[in-house]
């Protein structure tokens, strides 16, 4: 195996690390350098910055100067160390012929998107992380591979039990449960306005609530007489959850169902009415459809010492050189 140690400076990290999202999406023009090369396959710095993104946030507020210098470059090193481990278990897995179908990643694709709430919260955390539906069916099929060759290389000695996948999903109910959660648009009034006095604040807002009750739209109302947060977008305040909101808020908006409008609300603020415009019940995931993802959880714990040994082995037998 021929090694060799690269030097990276801190600033070189941190300026992948930042423009790294326009080059994903072809909006700048970097040259990519090579970080490693395993068995042929080709590891680039652009991999290894992406990856390094969530470090930097998080250390950044903890650490300045040297010391955040040190830290990401500790991070670095893991990172790259586990993508030279991914590409030497895909180097065996392509060796050996092992292949995924396009069913498998549906299916697993269908147990990641129930971890959110509905199909907008999955694809706006998509975005959010500039992934692409097809980037991740990507990296799906490369999961399912490696994991394909590691359960047969070194996960043939691990059982699992029924017994303790119930025994996990039953002590760990609330990790498959999701929380009550309502999507709701607010149109207040506020009690504090030089131009007018409580009373005449009050008296407004019982006209509007008459105006709704006769059937105005309630986006229209809010645009034209709230003066409560993003009142220009017909007063959306998105999702929330039980002691998002005050006491008496919570009571009255989570009593309503999805398309109806509160009574008049009254807070230190002002008058408020309320329109629930999505709501989400609690819901807890089956047993039998969090059984699969249990039974991973739980074969990950247990295979993590065997993995290394074999990953050390793979490692005597390849070509890994760092640059």
């Amino acid at each position: 195996m021929n090694t060799c140690r690269r030097a990276v400076t801190f600033l070189s990290i941190l300026l992948c690390t930042v423009l790294f999202n326009g080059v994903r999406q072809g909006n700048c023009a970097i040259v990519d350098k090579i970080a490693a090369v395993v068995n042929g396959e080709i590891i680039t710095q652009r991999e290894v910055a992406w990856l390094l993104m969530p470090y930097y946030e998080k250390y950044k507020k903890e650490y300045t100067g040297k010391h955040l210098a040190d830290k990401m470059r500790e991070a670095e090193e893991k990172i790259l160390n586990q993508l030279i481990d991914d590409k030497l278990v895909l180097s065996e897995a392509k060796r050996q012929g092992i292949k995924v179908t396009d069913k498998e990643i549906e299916a697993k694709l269908a147990n990641l998107k129930k971890r959110f709430r509905n199909e907008e919260e999955f694809r706006a955390a998509l975005s959010k992380q500039n992934v692409t539906l097809s980037e991740l069916r990507d990296d799906i099929k490369s999961d399912l591979i490696k994991s394909k060759l590691v359960r047969a290389e070194v996960g043939w000695k691990i059982v699992i039990t029924p017994r303790s996948v119930r025994e996990y999903y039953d002590s760990h109910i609330d990790e498959f449960t999701t929380e009550e959660t309502v999507r709701v648009s607010n149109l207040l009034i506020k009690k504090d306005n030089s131009k007018r006095s409580a009373e005449e604040a009050k008296f407004l807002i019982r006209k509007i609530k008459e105006l709704i009750q006769l059937g105005e739209d309630f986006e229209q109302l809010v645009k034209e007489y709230s003066e409560g947060p993003n009142a220009s977008e017909g007063g959306d305040l998105g999702f929330v959850k039980r002691g998002d909101m005050m006491e008496e808020i919570d009571r009255v908006i989570f009593s309503l169902e999805a398309g109806e409008t509160s009574d008049i609300v009254e807070s230190p603020l002002g008058y408020h009415i309320f329109k629930v415009t999505e709501k989400i019940h609690e819901k807890t995931i089956p047993f039998e459809e969090a059984k699969s993802d249990i039974e991973d959880m739980i074969y990950k714990q247990k295979i993590e010492k065997n993995l290394q040994k074999w990953l050390r082995e793979l490692r005597k037998n390849a070509y890994i050189s760092i640059k």
